[in-house]
């Protein structure tokens, strides 16, 4: 991350403060995402010729992602594919998070910076996570999340928690549903490599913030996301719960839970 100008809408409670300007109140710098467009564009158009052949990837509704301002996107998550189809199906660069871990060794470590993700420990509070989301997205950038808070263990769709809610209150941006379909087949976290099953990534169309804040709203934007990802919902226990989940509480990361 690098910093940028200062906003007249940050909030002085957040990260690290420069200087004071007029009004006596400190502002913070926005935390913004590096990448190599070479890297990424190289990386993406690769992954995307080698989707087309083995999954035979389709590509429904692309054209409803805005061109310009922030989307924030919200997909169901199923498999580790999930963020790299989202990523090379949208028209637009898409900011992720992904989970330390899955960049133990070096070389992966610097293709994952050069294409933009952030790594993020696991462990550690998800409020840094959340601010970076929250300046891209005041930056005007496009992010994927997958709010269920883990991979299925069975292809449903569990309840959403927390993290889309507080991006929308927070920026106000519109939030476009996407369902992948036919990722849990290919590669479902049982299994070991990707099968060359069918993946069809479907776009909804864009939802403005008021509708998803509205009484219900998360929910039938849950509901959306399955229809688009022809997936089952699936229903939380009596204690709100849908399973267990070692992930980040209000969003999963790029590579979801174990």
């Amino acid at each position: 991350m690098k910093p940028d100008a200062t906003r007249p809408d940050a909030n002085p409670d957040e990260g690290p403060h420069v200087g004071r300007p007029r009004g006596g109140v400190e502002r913070r710098l926005p935390a913004r995402v590096s990448r190599s467009a070479l890297v990424w564009n190289v990386s993406k158009y690769s992954v995307l010729w080698w989707s087309r052949l083995w999954f035979r990837l389709r590509i429904e509704g692309r054209e409803r992602l805005p061109a310009t301002g922030p989307v924030l996107i919200v997909a169901n998550h199923a498999s580790y594919l999930d963020p790299p189809m989202i990523g090379i199906s949208a028209s637009r660069w898409v900011a992720f998070l992904a989970q330390a871990g899955l960049a133990k060794l070096g070389p992966i470590r610097w293709w994952l910076a050069q294409c933009g993700v952030t790594l993020i420990d696991r462990d550690a509070p998800s409020k840094e996570a959340m601010r970076l989301l929250t300046d891209c997205l005041r930056a005007g950038e496009v992010v994927g999340i997958f709010p269920e808070g883990t991979r299925s263990a069975d292809g449903a769709v569990a309840p959403f928690r927390t993290g889309v809610e507080f991006l929308v209150r927070r920026t106000g941006a519109p939030v476009l549903p996407v369902g992948i379909d036919g990722a849990y087949r290919a590669f479902s976290r049982r299994a070991w490599l990707p099968k060359p099953y069918k993946i069809v990534v479907r776009y909804g169309q864009p939802w403005p913030a008021a509708r998803v804040l509205a009484p219900g709203g998360v929910e039938a934007l849950r509901a959306e996301v399955a229809t688009l990802a022809r997936a089952p919902l699936r229903v939380a226990d009596a204690s709100g719960a849908a399973g267990d989940s070692r992930s980040d509480p209000s969003l999963s990361s790029a590579g979801g839970g174990t």
